[in-house]
């Protein structure tokens, strides 16, 4: 269909052309996030294609008969969600990080990104700060669209963070330092709280048929928590982590729409091994920590 190219899109009306890249870039995102569900590498979400993202228009600004795209609004509109998530999708997909996890033949693509400091993580907070200052500043939280745009987009960040430190470490002959594992559990757990709040808050109850899918499953948060609460068990954020994975468990899990939770079960596997480990280095009791008790 040419939804990827924007040489077909310009054969289209404007409004068919915008829908065309709607449409595009939803199903980019579901490839990628079935792609992290099953453990394969996304190659959808690479810099092979050029259809532009979601533009910053209301939909009444847009009407059959037009023959060119409106330019972006600068104020906030009833596309945001789609427009900060599909710009955050676009920025990862030319990121260093990303096509080293996916398809490192595609490096030479990836697009140099200004320098706020000069850290290792300068590019994700370039596209943090461009994001919060073009679109989350005006964002109102108490709007249920701008809240789920916020918190959206916070973890989406973070959720990059984490492969950025994947692909950094994945590369580095020396041991993590216990800074640096907290520096990454750090950003799992922002992952964690991102989610259970989208999914508490009475502002986001209608979109409850959207984050209460398995497709919004924080799984790459749950695999590195308890991996890292099982190595360190008495670590400095340990105690956070099990409550925030908590919290997250008890507001996804206990919430879930059928009677059937797919993930209960290998979720529960990895938690009681770190489990073991915490009783054992802290000679705690089961009764002690209800987490044990919801994933039992």
């Amino acid at each position: 269909m040419g939804l990827h190219s924007e040489t077909v899109n310009a054969k289209y009306t404007a409004l068919e052309a915008e829908m065309r890249r709607r449409l595009w870039w939803s199903l980019v995102h579901l490839d990628n996030r079935v792609s992290e569900m099953s453990d394969f590498r996304c190659s959808v979400l690479a810099p092979t294609w050029d259809c532009k993202t979601p533009a910053n228009i209301g939909d009444f600004d847009l009407r059959p008969e037009m023959k060119h795209t409106p330019p972006n609004q600068g104020n906030i509109t009833e596309a945001i969600f789609s427009v900060v998530r599909s710009e955050i999708a676009d920025f990862t997909r030319y990121s260093s990080f990303w096509l080293d996890f996916t398809n490192p033949l595609l490096k030479s693509l990836a697009r140099p990104f200004p320098k706020l400091d000069s850290s290792d993580e300068d590019e994700l907070g370039y596209v943090e700060k461009t994001i919060q200052d073009r679109y989350l500043k005006s964002c109102n939280p108490e709007n249920p669209l701008h809240f789920m745009t916020i918190w959206m987009a916070r973890g989406y960040i973070a959720k990059n963070r984490l492969l950025a430190h994947y692909a950094r470490h994945a590369r580095a002959s020396a041991k993590q330092s216990d800074a640096q594992r907290d520096t990454a559990l750090g950003y799992a757990l922002t992952l964690f709280e991102c989610d259970t709040l989208l999914l508490t808050s009475p502002l986001t109850k209608s979109f409850l048929w959207f984050t209460m899918t398995i497709l919004q499953f924080p799984f790459q948060a749950y695999i590195h928590v308890v991996q890292d609460l099982r190595r360190r068990p008495a670590g400095r954020l340990a105690e956070k982590g099990w409550k925030v994975m908590s919290d997250n468990y008890s507001a996804r899990f206990t919430n879930w729409l059928g009677n059937v939770n797919p993930l209960a079960s290998i979720i529960s596997k990895v938690v009681l091994q770190a489990w073991e480990a915490r009783k054992s280095a802290l000679g705690i009791q089961d009764s002690g920590y209800v987490l044990l008790l919801i994933f039992v």
